[in-house]
């Protein structure tokens, strides 16, 4: 297999006259007669000279058949996000923490089928994320957020959040989950930590789980907010809205952290896909969000991963 290298997204090619997608195994023969011929995942080709294709929790393989060059594939992977904590009255769970996330190009993809783990999102309570693995690239799963009142949170690519009372500490980011060593270069860096807990005075306030783009709050009058996500290839806007979410700039975000929780409020979870109460407590499907700390009864999961592939189709 092809040897990797970290780079920043970018669109390439020029602009095509149609947008296509496909299904899984599609060869889209709408690309140029000289692009490379490619399967696995749907597929998209939304007219920006690009051509893409997103891997979810049922994909396990992608193919190129064929290639007419040095065509180099941008990647994005994302591990499966934390799940949250939940204190047994319904409360002050800290929020889980986002999977990893890492981008970067293979240079010259050679023909052959690469195998493609998704990585699973934590069940609650406080459960970690499983990786998510591609060509020799490794995104980890997010850490759990805190399992019990005045518990801290738990490391992982992303750390969850830590528990009310303390005051209690954030689980570290940029881990192996679950016994916690850093994440070697170059797959480093995945994630940031959870937010903190506490303290006494607060003691129904929990901290926010770390996302991709920042560490989660601290609690502070309320829990505290997941951590903001990245968005996908520097705001690519040829990524389709059901993949991701929106975030802060245009494009589709990724990797966000789930809230903390508290009774009778939580704070919000992160964009990129983390949980949160009320609403969607779990973390976004295909986005590796964290889950939402408990407010009542449960706390929440977090999303699987995703990989999103993209080379030139012309």
């Amino acid at each position: 297999m092809a040897p990797f290298k970290s780079s920043k997204g970018r669109n390439v090619g020029k602009p095509l006259k149609s947008y296509k997608t496909g299904n899984i195994g599609d060869t889209l023969q709408e690309t140029a007669p000289n692009a490379m011929v490619a399967t696995g995942g749907v597929t998209s080709l939304p007219g920006n000279g690009s051509k893409y294709h997103f891997l979810t929790a049922d994909i396990h393989t992608f193919t190129v058949v064929t290639t007419p060059g040095l065509i180099d594939v941008e990647y994005l992977a994302v591990g499966g996000g934390g799940a949250g904590g939940n204190y047994p009255s319904g409360n002050s769970g800290g929020g889980g923490g986002a999977g990893g996330f890492i981008t970067g190009t293979f240079p010259n993809m050679a023909v052959g089928t690469y195998p493609v783990t998704i990585g699973q999102g934590g069940a609650s309570l406080s459960n970690p994320g499983t990786p998510t693995v591609f060509n020799a690239i490794t995104a980890y799963g997010g850490g759990g957020g805190s399992p019990s009142y005045g518990a801290n949170g738990n490391p992982g690519a992303s750390g969850g959040g830590g528990g009310g009372a303390g005051p209690t500490t954030g689980g570290t980011g940029d881990r192996v989950v679950p016994s916690g060593p850093v994440i070697p270069a170059p797959l480093s860096p995945q994630g940031n930590p959870g937010g903190t807990g506490g303290p006494s005075g607060n003691s129904g306030k929990s901290g926010g789980g770390g996302g991709a783009g920042g560490a989660g709050s601290n609690a502070a009058g309320q829990s505290g907010a997941g951590g903001v996500g990245k968005v996908a290839f520097n705001g690519d806007t040829g990524i389709p809205d059901s993949y991701g979410t929106a975030g802060p700039s245009t494009g589709r975000w990724f990797a966000g952290g789930g809230a903390g929780g508290n009774y009778p409020s939580t704070g919000a979870g992160g964009a990129g896909g983390g949980g949160s109460q009320p609403g969607v407590i779990d973390g976004v499907a295909n986005t590796g969000g964290g889950g939402g700390g408990s407010q009542a009864p449960t706390a929440g999961d977090g999303g699987t991963g995703i990989v999103i592939l993209k080379y030139s189709a012309e």
